[in-house]
Order: structure tokens, then sequence, then C-alpha cells
């Protein structure tokens, strides 16, 4: 079990609003030990995510992190930076074996616009 007081421990959920109820459901979540900012590491969850599962229409999707130093922030696919680039190895590395995947063919790095 990770103590929730671990320097570097990121927790992140993906949400997805729902406009009917007008709520942000939780369709994903996890946690890292990283060094990675986690701003970077928010925009990487959420193209890895979208990238694994293409978000049919009308749907809004964001990244909601946790820091152990006690802040949050959100990431929405409106803050994916738009030039393209591969991901980082040790952001990579930060994401669990679902979404490292994603961002990973069998020719090496997956292309995904915003990340470097």
């Amino acid at each position: 079990m990770i103590r929730e007081d671990v320097p570097g421990l990121v927790r992140w959920e993906i949400q997805m609003h729902e406009p009917c109820s007008r709520v942000w459901i939780c369709k994903a979540h996890g946690r890292t030990i990283t060094a990675v900012e986690p701003t970077a590491l928010g925009q990487a969850v959420l193209a890895a995510y979208l990238t694994s599962r293409p978000a049919p229409y009308g749907e809004t999707f964001r990244v909601f992190l946790r820091t152990s130093t006690g802040s949050h922030l959100h990431v929405t696919t409106d803050q994916l930076p738009e030039s393209g680039g591969t991901t980082d190895p040790a952001l990579r590395e930060a994401l669990p074996g679902y979404l490292r995947g994603a961002l990973t063919t069998s020719d090496g790095p997956r292309h995904v616009s915003g990340l470097t």
C-alpha cells in the first residue's frame, strides 16, 4: 500500500462529463510516484486514454490530479499542446501499462499531439 504522504506521489482520475445530469463521472484512476511535472503527467494520461478510447461525439473528458503536497489541478483536452511529438521515456514509464501501451506501437513510441 502506498502512503499518501510519500514525496512525488501523484493520484489522478480520468473523468467524463455527463451533460444530462451535469456531473463528472470517474472512468479510470491511478497513481504513481514520479519526479515528472504533474501537468505533463496529466496531459500524458489524458492523451493516452483518449488514444486508446476515442471519445464519442459530444463527450468531454478531463484529468483531475492530486499531489502529495496537497495541490490539485485539472487538465482538459483544451490544455493538450497542439505541437506534435513523442512522449518522453520517463513520462511513459510513470504511466501504468494500459496507458503506456496506448502511447507505444510495435514500431516504437506513438506520435501524440502535444507531447514531446
